[in-house]
């Protein structure tokens, strides 16, 4: 390949060798230089799409390396042709950061301190933030990140115009789609102004509501990635949102006020589903493998009477509680509508006595398009109603559970997913659900491993820790990174994920693999259940827990007729 150095130095040779000629010959123009950082803001203000534009070298402060940062705002879509109010536009924010070129004293890498190489870095919550870049410009990645198109201060109360109180579609597309979208598109384009060259490889990485993003691009943008990490993913959005509100409205309506069981209550109920699952994988370490398979009934915690009783026995009434946050919310027929949380998991964000404001402001906002509901009025009875009107109304804008990601495999995309089953936010049979889907649509686990891999992590919360359960090997963001970046540049499919239950090796007392699912951890019988030789990932075609994630069908669907028949049949 002949790089831009290259071609002007042999443009300059014939252009000397022509001058000795007695021909006339016309001046040969030169290659324009490159700009240096604070040059693109001036460049970036000729565009119609960019409403506001900065650029700035962000001096080295340690750790941190310096770095050119750009900071737009993408306006392109505007009034009510596009679903915001009359006279409002959009305003998608984006920080883009970039490794110091060899215009600004940048070196080392393809073009100054640039490895040719993005990393889109995802959000979380309602977004509403520009996040920081420098974990992806300290290692030579161009690195980004946007607030989708509304203020943090805004949380979930974007999506409805008040007083009018009608939902503002513009903004929900701006957060669902269009923010991350051109987050991509602006990112690509900062880097071939600043370094004249276009990127080698593109990347996402995200976890949460960045799990969500990522998946969103590869169903929706599928040739924006070579690859994509989406962790903890907050797809499903139009169901496992408002079912984040059921443990709140079992409480509310089966105990006395204030309507929750306290804290060391939950905490009590989910030690002992860990101390009496524990053994299922045949290790005796407090960490549940694989909760799926853990039937624990609450009802073994139920006051007896007794003198020995401890402070945290339960009453009938918070016994039946909890079992219902673990079951999840039930649909006609018995099935479910989705899926509770995993015995074992903190209840103390969703179901403590703070509540949780993402829910409680989607019911409210969202669904019931109201300021002034209240979603303690909602019983169990009447919640599936109130679920069935989420998934008919968002869907189609921000389910982002389509199954199909052919286009993304012909592009060459590789995509890595991770959850922890512990997670307190986001179910993670969700995830199940979601990639059992893909795999069927992709023409089974063959076909779909080969560009699309899930790892479970046993015993974490979201997007890592492992409060509950310390023995469990946590997940590394970094780590599972690179092995998508070994993928994507190497070819080297990720089968496992060594994992230990601390920041660094050096702290850690723990040290196991983390197989890619359906794939089975299993120990060798003889050597310490401490160390990841000990270990080995068996292969499995098939899981055998798979009725555990299925639900009753989506009836917000609307993505082929084939995916619904998928979805009548086996969910």
């Amino acid at each position: 390949m002949i790089t831009r150095q290259g071609a002007r130095t042999a443009l300059l040779g014939l252009a000397g060798a022509l001058m000795g000629s007695t021909a006339f010959i016309p001046s040969i123009a030169q290659a324009a230089p490159l700009p240096s950082c604070s040059g693109l803001a001036a460049q970036l203000a000729t565009d119609e799409g960019i409403s506001a534009a900065t650029s700035v070298i962000k001096p080295a402060v340690s750790p941190h390396a310096s770095y050119c940062l750009v900071n737009i705002t993408v306006s392109e879509l505007s009034g009510p042709k596009d679903g915001y109010l009359p006279g409002q536009k959009q305003a998608i924010n984006i920080g883009i950061g970039l490794p110091l070129s060899a215009a600004d004293g940048g070196a080392g890498r393809v073009q100054g301190a640039w490895n040719q190489r993005i990393e889109d870095l995802g959000g979380g919550g309602y977004a509403g933030t520009v996040g920081s870049v420098t974990g992806a410009t300290d290692v030579g990645f161009v690195g980004s990140s946007t607030d989708t198109g509304h203020p943090s201060s805004a949380q979930g109360f974007f999506a409805l115009n008040v007083p009018q109180d009608t939902l503002n579609f513009g903004l929900i597309n701006d957060f669902a789609f269009n923010g991350i979208h051109q987050q991509a598109i602006w990112t690509r384009k900062l880097a071939h102004m600043y370094y004249g060259m276009g990127p080698k490889f593109t990347y996402w990485n995200g976890c949460s509501t960045g799990g969500r993003q990522g998946h969103q691009q590869a169903q929706k943008y599928p040739h924006d990635f070579d690859g994509i990490l989406a962790g903890a993913p907050a797809f499903n959005w139009d169901r496992f949102i408002p079912a984040e509100q059921w443990g709140q409205i079992v409480t509310n309506q089966e105990l006395p006020a204030p309507g929750i069981v306290s804290p060391p209550k939950l905490a009590a109920a989910n030690n002992a589903a860990i101390a009496a699952c524990d053994l299922l994988d045949g290790i005796a370490d407090g960490v549940l493998q694989d909760p799926r398979a853990c039937h624990y009934n609450a009802n073994a915690l139920i006051c007896t009477g007794s003198p020995s009783n401890p402070s945290t026995c339960l009453t009938p009434a918070e016994a039946s509680s909890v079992n219902k946050i673990w079951d999840g919310p039930p649909g006609p027929g018995g099935k479910r509508l989705w899926f509770g949380l995993e015995r074992g998991t903190s209840d103390f964000i969703l179901d403590g006595p703070g509540g949780f404001s993402i829910s409680e402001q989607y019911l409210s906002y969202w669904v019931q398009q109201n300021p002034t509901f209240a979603w303690q009025t909602i019983t169990e009875a009447t919640f599936a109603d109130f679920f069935r009107k989420s998934e008919l109304k968002f869907h189609d804008a921000i389910g982002t559970d389509d199954p199909d990601l052919s286009e993304f495999r012909e592009h060459g995309g590789k995509m890595i997913t991770y959850h922890g089953l512990a997670d307190l936010l986001i179910f993670p049979r969700g995830t199940y659900n979601y990639y059992n889907r893909a795999t069927k649509r992709a023409g089974g686990l063959k076909e779909v491993q080969k560009f699309y891999r899930f790892f479970p992590y046993a015993g974490n919360s979201h997007c890592g820790g492992n409060f509950g359960q310390p023995n469990a090997p946590l997940i590394n963001g970094t780590n599972l990174f690179n092995a998508l970046v070994n993928w994507v540049e190497n070819g080297v499919a990720p089968d496992s994920i060594i994992a230990f239950n601390a920041p660094t090796l050096a702290t850690a007392t723990v040290v196991r693999p983390v197989c890619k699912y359906p794939d089975k951890l299993v120990y060798d019988g003889v050597g310490s259940t401490n160390v990841a030789s000990s270990f080995a990932c068996k292969h499995e075609d098939h899981d055998e827990l798979i009725e555990a994630n299925k639900v009753l069908p989506d009836p917000g669907a609307h993505d082929g007729d084939d995916d619904r028949d998928d979805r009548d049949r086996d969910h």
